[in-house]
């Protein structure tokens, strides 16, 4: 049965729950004050998580003036947005530039002829497309010419026999080409032509001609022309134009293809007679016994005083003047007691401060010299090292001259290297000859295990090897021509790079050509170095025929010459050159096989690949037919070159694979050599990234290779239909991007269109669909973006393959929109709003930060209202450190600034700061790199200060948080004590309750003991 309770006393009447908690009340005031206690805590957390949050948002403003490029920011404007837009990084060059557009970058594009229905059924045959790299008569740049060093953009006069006269304006040449038509565009009887490397003239007057030099320039001279006059005759032949010089870059050598050098240990030896015998070194490598002279692209290093300052504050002159090798001048500096250490490290030197100091490390040039800087070692670091500048580069034909010519063990000079006297090759002379005749050896640098060549240069350079001169001959080696010719390439580089032979022994190359007349003659190519020498030879033998190339540039064409038909026929007399090139045939028009021209070497950089689109940095995995792989990692930073890639691949898989340049001279070659081959299918394929697709050679065959030329052929059987060609070719090629169209054509709308994917004149495309009866015709020429920097009369011409130019000024991106021929005028400007606006904001958040502590730390003697934080001591630290840090001297200031006042910060009235704006702009315009240093010097600059001390205040184990942490502790302390309290005054409840129900029950027992007696009162006689 239940039981009913209740606060009020049944027999008392008392309600002594209210007693209850009136007498708990009493004994939980200890108890209350501690809750009051708990609450004042979380207030002065609260309000001391509010004075963090303040800190933290001014910190913000502190964390972007310690970044020095914070005081590089810039502003820039275009005046004409429609023409070009502008974009200037932070380094970005401050000033006002004007650009002319006058083109824009264009995809090459092709379409065919139209036919009726999209579903066409195309016949049997092939169809290529391929880089106009490939084509042997490319035009010849201007930068190419007179040894690479170019020619002055400018204007030129020429006046005719008749006194007729034109202004050549070349100011926009890109190409020889250019140059031939501008003068053959000219309303004068003056024509011009490429004639073997020279540019000709010709007057058709018949009377002397002359040419002028205008506005002090020296275009004419340097296409071989200056104050040229024809002297009673109608030509002028220029000077050559194409020569090797100390400019020439080694990457342009035999056709852009370069020169394959070692990567260590030297690349070929010299011997002569007693005494000469050295290594030819040409990997860029630093070593002790490097010449000085070698330094710097063949410029050397003028040797002087250099002064260096250890860390410890140690001042050394050491005198460097007359040392000529590395070695002498490691020793000098490591003898020379200046606490430093220096070592050679690949093309580098880098020294090292063994000092204890903790200064800066300097190393200067002293009165003025420029040894130090000529070393790379010249400058000042906070550090303990200076890691010195590149010094060694094998770039241009100067560092192949000086490597030879100051090699260790040359050092008197007797083998010497020049350009020969035609100035297209090298040649090796030794000047020491002892008389015995034994003659100039030359040779490769061997695998001293194998054998095997261990470099190709001395082939790359056109030297043979082998012995040269001696027994009465002069001992020099005299290489093969190793630069091309105007619009056309050398023989060697044709063939995939394999050349074809114009000599074996004592056996020329000679052709008999017959024309359709019947009239023969028999030509002899055994001198022939370029293919234009092939075709001036043949057309030398005067015969009725016309010898040029075929519309895609990648064939000769000998064809009848106007007014003649019939058949010609070409054989060979001696050796096999006409079959090999595949003119050896007969017909009314005859056209050679594609000669194959090699434009991608081991040389080639990963970036140049697919017209410029490159290759990207991912990994793919290698799987020979046994099953064996290995991933390739294109992600390392050294891997720069095709040739990294070859050696990668072969270093992986070692006898298992060989990588290559294909023999085809296009692309990359990976050969399966698992002999006897195993059950799997070669193949390879993309780990992340599309590398192996950008290199052309992802794939999986049977046949235990995989060709990545980047020549597509598309070969249909007569079941294809202008659909699936398309899908064919997005789905191989990487040059191109193929669609159909409708142009919306009565009855043959349909046509298909292939577009390069890169824009610019490097995405030119070769396509033949002739065995197709595919008749292309370009849609849209592949065109460069040209821009003229500065006056449109003087100004610097510049090319881009795309229509957004960097770096152009430094820092600044131009985005070309279209073209004009008004000036467009960029300006680039300090960006000091941003600044000022962040400055602005850190003294607002410095005042209303001082303003809060104020408020939380105040009392009001009327109100004797109490602030959260009154008297507390980590509220009054905070103020006077957040004072001090906006009103003291910077620590460690040593330049013309020395404390925010200096710029417009300063104390004003009520303790609160002031931003003085025009005083810190005028700071700013006279000192910028003071007032940058001023606050972002590492370590002293003001807003490492303060940051420090802002996080020293409000960091993760700042002030602030010390503070919560004790008054966390300290509430955990009141909170057990309350609940201590709460234990006991719920036990002193229970024994209050008790006893009221004790004196119930007591009461109730007297009440029924009351009410007996009454009852026994009652039987009382009365």
């Amino acid at each position: 049965m239940g039981t009913i309770t209740s606060g009020i006393g049944l027999i008392s009447g008392l309600d002594f729950g209210l007693i209850v908690d009136q007498l708990i009340a009493i004994e939980a005031r200890p108890r209350n004050r501690l809750l009051l206690r708990i609450g004042a805590l979380d207030a002065q957390r609260t309000a001391l998580l509010d004075i963090s949050a303040r800190i933290l948002g001014m910190q913000s403003r502190i964390n972007s003036l310690i970044d020095p490029l914070f005081f590089r920011s810039v502003t820039s404007t275009s005046s004409d947005p429609n023409v070009l837009t502008v974009s200037a990084g932070k380094n970005a060059q401050i000033g006002a530039y004007r650009f002319t557009v006058r083109s824009l970058a264009a995809s090459h594009q092709m379409v065919s002829g139209g036919f009726r229905t999209r579903d066409a059924i195309l016949p049997r045959g092939s169809l290529m497309i391929e880089s106009a790299a490939a084509r042997v008569n490319n035009d010849t740049t201007l930068a190419e010419l007179n040894g690479f060093g170019g020619v002055q953009r400018g204007k030129f006069k020429i006046i005719d026999g008749d006194g007729e006269s034109a202004t050549i304006d070349l100011r926009e040449a890109h190409t020889l080409g250019d140059v031939v038509n501008a003068i053959n565009d000219a309303d004068i009887a003056v024509s011009a032509r490429i004639e073997r490397d020279t540019i000709v003239l010709s007057d058709s007057t018949g009377n002397t001609f002359r040419v002028r030099e205008l506005d002090g320039g020296h275009t004419a001279a340097d296409l071989g022309f200056s104050g040229a006059s024809s002297s009673g005759i109608n030509e002028i032949t220029g000077n050559d134009l194409v020569f090797l010089s100390d400019r020439t870059p080694m990457s342009e050598l035999n056709d852009g293809n370069g020169v394959r050098r070692a990567q260590a240990g030297g690349d070929f030896t010299i011997t002569g007679g007693p005494g000469i015998e050295f290594t030819v070194d040409l990997s860029g490598i630093l070593t002790v016994d490097t010449r000085i002279e070698r330094l710097n692209n063949a410029h050397g290093v003028e040797m002087g005083v250099i002064n260096i300052t250890n860390r410890a504050g140690q001042e050394t002159e050491i005198d460097l003047t007359g040392m000529t090798t590395i070695q002498e001048v490691l020793d000098a500096i490591n003898n020379s007691g200046a606490g430093v250490t220096v070592t050679n490290v690949s093309s580098r030197l880098i020294v090292s401060d063994t000092s204890e100091g903790d200064g800066e490390l300097k190393i200067e040039d002293v009165d003025g010299g420029s040894t130090a800087a000529g070393l790379g070692i010249a400058g000042t670091v906070e550090g303990d090292k200076i890691n010195g500048r590149d010094i060694l580069r094998i770039e241009t034909l100067a560092d192949v001259i000086a490597a030879v010519n100051f090699a260790s063990g040359n050092e008197a000079g007797l083998v010497v290297a020049d350009f020969g006297d035609d100035g297209k090759r090298l040649r090796i002379t030794n000047n020491g000859d002892d008389g015995l005749g034994r003659g100039l050896l030359i040779e490769p640098v061997r695998d001293e295990s194998t054998g095997e060549i261990r470099s190709h240069a001395l082939m790359d350079l056109g030297i043979e090897p082998g012995r040269h001169g001696g027994h009465g001959d002069p001992e020099i080696a005299i290489g093969r021509r190793v630069i091309g010719g105007l619009d056309t390439v050398l023989l060697t580089t044709l063939n995939g790079g394999q050349g074809f032979a114009v000599k074996d022994g004592g056996v020329a190359a000679v052709i008999r050509v017959t024309d359709a007349t019947g009239q023969a003659a028999d030509v002899d190519l055994s001198n022939a170095e370029t293919l234009q020498d092939v075709i001036d030879a043949i057309r030398e033998a005067d015969l009725a025929i016309e010898v040029g190339y075929d519309s895609t540039g990648t064939r000769l064409s000998i064809t009848n010459a106007e007014g003649q038909s019939g058949s010609i026929t070409i054989e060979d007399i001696g050796l096999n050159f006409a079959e090999s090139i595949g003119i050896a045939q007969s017909g009314e028009s005859i056209k050679s096989d594609n000669l194959q021209r090699q434009y991608v070497s081991e040389n080639t950089l990963l970036e140049d690949l697919n017209a410029g689109l490159g290759v990207s940095r991912g990994r793919f995995k290698i799987t020979d037919s046994r099953g064996f792989s290995a991933t390739i990692d294109l992600t390392r930073g050294d891997i720069k070159t095709l040739g990294d890639v070859i050696r990668a691949i072969n270093q992986a898989m070692p006898e298992r694979v060989n990588a290559r340049i294909n023999d085809t001279g296009d692309g990359l070659i990976v050969e399966d050599l698992s002999d006897p081959p195993g059950g799997f299918d070669f193949k390879i394929e993309d780990e992340g990234g599309t590398a192996a697709r950008d290199l052309n050679i992802l794939g999986e065959t049977d046949q235990g290779l995989i060709d990545g030329s980047f020549e597509l052929n598309i070969d249909l059987n007569g079941a294809e239909t202008l659909d699936d060609v398309v899908a064919l070719i997005n789905e191989q090629s990487r040059l191109v991007r193929a669609n159909l169209f409708n142009d919306g054509g009565e009855f043959n709308p349909y046509r298909l269109s292939i577009t390069a994917r890169a824009t610019g004149a490097a995405g030119e495309l070769i396509i033949d669909g002739s065995e197709l009866d595919l008749e292309f015709s370009t849609l849209s020429e592949p065109s460069d973006a040209v821009v003229i920097v500065g006056a449109d009369d003087s100004g610097l011409v510049v090319r881009s393959s795309s229509n957004t130019i960097e770096d152009i000024v430094p820092g600044v991106t131009l985005n070309l929109v279209s073209t004009s021929d008004d000036p467009v005028d960029v300006t680039v400007e300090r960006d000091y709003e941003t600044l000022i606006t962040t400055l602005s904001g850190m003294v607002s958040d410095y005042n209303a930060l001082m303003d809060r502590l104020d408020e939380l730390t105040s009392f009001d003697p009327e109100t004797e209202r109490r602030g959260i934080l009154l008297g507390d001591g980590t509220a009054l630290s905070i103020n006077r450190r957040i004072s001090r840090l906006f009103t003291g001297s910077a620590p460690g200031a040593s330049g013309l600034f020395n404390r925010l006042s200096d710029i417009g910060i300063r104390m004003g009235t009520g303790a609160r700061l002031e931003f003085k704006e025009q005083k810190f702009r005028d700071a700013l315009e006279s000192n910028p790199e003071e007032v940058a240093q001023f606050f972002s010097t590492d370590e002293t600059g003001i807003a490492h200060v303060i940051k420090e001390a802002l996080e020293s205040i409000a960091g993760a184990e700042g002030l602030i948080k010390q503070r919560e942490g004790a008054l966390d502790r300290q509430k955990e302390v009141f909170s057990s004590r309350i609940e201590s309290l709460n234990d006991l005054l719920e036990r002193r409840r229970q024994r209050l309750t008790n006893d009221f129900l004790r004196m119930e029950r007591a009461l109730s027992q007297l009440q029924a003991q009351s009410a007996a007696l009454s009852s026994l009162v009652l039987l009382l006689p009365r």
